[in-house]
């Protein structure tokens, strides 16, 4: 019989024999890194927190601060993150950290100690605060603890304009207006000519809605051309953090106009033009950013995306073809091979498709999921589902893929099928909002349990309350039970977000029922302008009213 020499680590196992604390400490560093090679994400965390107990090496506290951070473990990573503080303490990074896990946390005595370290160990006070304001903003459950410790170190550094300013900028990130302007009025008074306090004060009198008198205190700050289009460029912020997005578009503008080549300046114009749906405006903007070279490949990207909303699906693909780097790189190619599909050339999609998934090996399940998807609209099912199962078989465990699958399977009339892989996706994710929702439309369609369709649905719309897919789910449930007023309350709602033909059709056999039949026959008309072969709206009339 041959021995067997290939020697492994039990890494759940800690020895039995007594040992001492070196060699303790090197059994669950060891652990840990098995763990990782294992892709053991949650196991690894463990055993390198659990380190920590016989070392106070800052540095196994920074890394096991990080894996726990990547394992998504916000108990350890705040454990481990607190050791590297302590050992740590001139480190920045280390107060910062922590300074943020105890915000995550909800840990009042924790960031009492991590914030002020975070500022001592900045270059300078007003560094530190600055950044100490930002650690601590977008945090909405731990906002009276955040502006509880920060007023406590405005108390304690009452002479400082940075502590007051930082008390401001928070304060009035969190919509405590009285906070944010006693702490304004605080900071002008200790350093009246602090561009930045000024700056706060004019954000206070902007959610006061007192905006013109902001632009008038900015419009009196000193500086060249340079240092003025900043100044605006910052209103412009504040005004869209306060829903004035009109307003902030003309300080852009005046950014602009004071220096023509400020990049931000330009860039946030276009950025925000394009979501009030001002594509000419924003046209504008992207192109001369990307005629100069400034962010040129996210120009390219917002570029395609308004010849995308114009549906000129070649323009489109051309720009999103130009975006190869930075940080809408991946996103952009697949949307290319998408307008490529868009012109009625599904094998060239399909060929781009799979060239992709060479680009990109790690990102096979998205390039995967987007090729089911255009065979699923182009209604060839079991194509689609022959292109889910290769990526399934690369990503076993998918809930993507098997949601995509299910689709397929619907189509194929294939419903237990379909049925089981939305099951898959909520046993892995009990609390998937789309799955929830088509497994309860799917048990609604094909069968008559409606009660427990509903029960999934709700389940759903608990989740994500506004989305009117799932309102559009709602309503169609409670029709199949028998609730006509409750039926026709969600789908007008889904209608009003999202009008679109089987919507229009739910709506309108609802309606149909109550005897509203000029209404229904209206909302099927406007349906049929755009979508005169849609299965369900099309059959749906021809049922009620041949």
């Amino acid at each position: 019989m041959r021995a067997d020499t290939d020697v492994r680590i039990d890494a759940n196992a800690m020895p039995a024999s007594p040992v001492s604390r070196r060699e303790a400490y090197e059994y669950h560093v060891l652990a840990g890194e098995m763990a990782i090679q294992r892709d053991n994400r949650v196991l690894a965390a463990r055993e390198y927190v659990a380190a920590l107990d016989y070392s106070n090496d800052p540095a196994l506290a920074r890394r096991a601060t990080r894996i726990a951070l990547f394992a998504e473990q916000p108990a350890l990573a705040y454990r481990a993150a607190g050791t590297w503080a302590r050992t740590a303490p001139d480190s920045l990074d280390a107060q910062r950290t922590a300074a943020r896990m105890a915000v995550a946390n909800e840990d009042a005595e924790g960031l009492a100690i991590y914030a002020p370290a975070l500022v001592a160990a900045a270059a300078s006070p007003d560094i530190g605060y600055r950044l100490l304001a930002d650690v601590v903003s977008g945090a909405p459950n731990a906002t009276d603890m955040v502006l509880d410790t920060l007023t406590d170190m405005a108390r304690a550094d009452r002479d400082s304009a940075p502590a007051q300013y930082a008390l401001g900028v928070v304060a009035l990130r969190y919509g405590r207006s009285e906070i944010a302007a006693r702490a304004a009025e605080r900071a002008l008074a200790l350093d009246p000519n602090w561009n930045d306090a000024v700056l706060l004060q004019a954000g206070v009198w902007i959610r006061a809605g007192e905006t013109e008198k902001a632009r008038q205190l900015v419009d009196r700050l000193p500086g060249n051309a340079a240092s003025r289009a900043q100044y605006h460029l910052a209103l412009a912020r504040l005004l869209i953090e306060a829903d004035q997005e009109d307003a902030a578009l003309g300080e852009f503008e005046q950014a602009i106009e004071l220096q023509p080549d400020n990049t931000d300046a330009r860039y946030g114009l276009a950025i925000l033009s394009l979501s009030l749906g001002q594509l000419a405006r924003a046209e504008t903007a992207f192109e001369r950013l990307y005629k100069n070279g400034e962010r040129a490949d996210d120009a390219a990207f917002y570029l395609g995306t308004i010849a995308e909303q114009r549906e000129d699906y070649g323009q489109a693909q051309r720009w999103y073809q130009r975006a190869e780097n930075g940080g809408h790189a991946f996103e952009a190619q697949v949307r290319a091979a998408r307008m490529i599909f868009m012109q009625d050339d599904l094998p060239g999609a399909q060929r781009r498709l799979a060239e992709l998934r060479t680009t990109y090996p790690d990102l096979v399940e998205q390039l995967y999921a987007a090729e089911g998807q255009l065979l699923y609209e182009a209604d060839e099912p079991r194509a689609a589902l022959d292109i889910y199962n290769h990526g399934l078989e690369e990503v076993p465990d998918s809930s993507e893929l098997r949601y995509g699958r299910s689709m397929a399977y619907e189509r194929l009339g294939d419903i237990e099928a379909a049925k089981a892989d939305l099951q898959a996706v909520l046993d892995a994710e009990p609390d998937d909002a789309r799955a929830l929702n088509a497994l309860g439309y799917l048990i609604a369609n094909h069968g008559t349990d409606y009660q427990r369709a509903a029960d999934y649905i709700q389940r759903a719309l608990e989740a994500e309350p506004d989305n009117p897919a799932i309102l559009d789910s709602m309503g169609w449930v409670a029709y199949r039970l028998g609730d006509l007023d409750a039926a026709r309350h969600y789908l007008e709602r889904a209608y009003r977000e999202f009008p679109d033909a089987e919507v229009a059709a739910h709506l309108g056999e609802v309606l149909w029922q109550q005897g509203q039949y000029e209404a229904a026959r209206r909302i099927w008309q406007k349906a049929m302008t755009d979508n005169a072969e849609h299965p369900v709206l099309t059959e749906t009339i021809k049922r009620l009213d041949p």
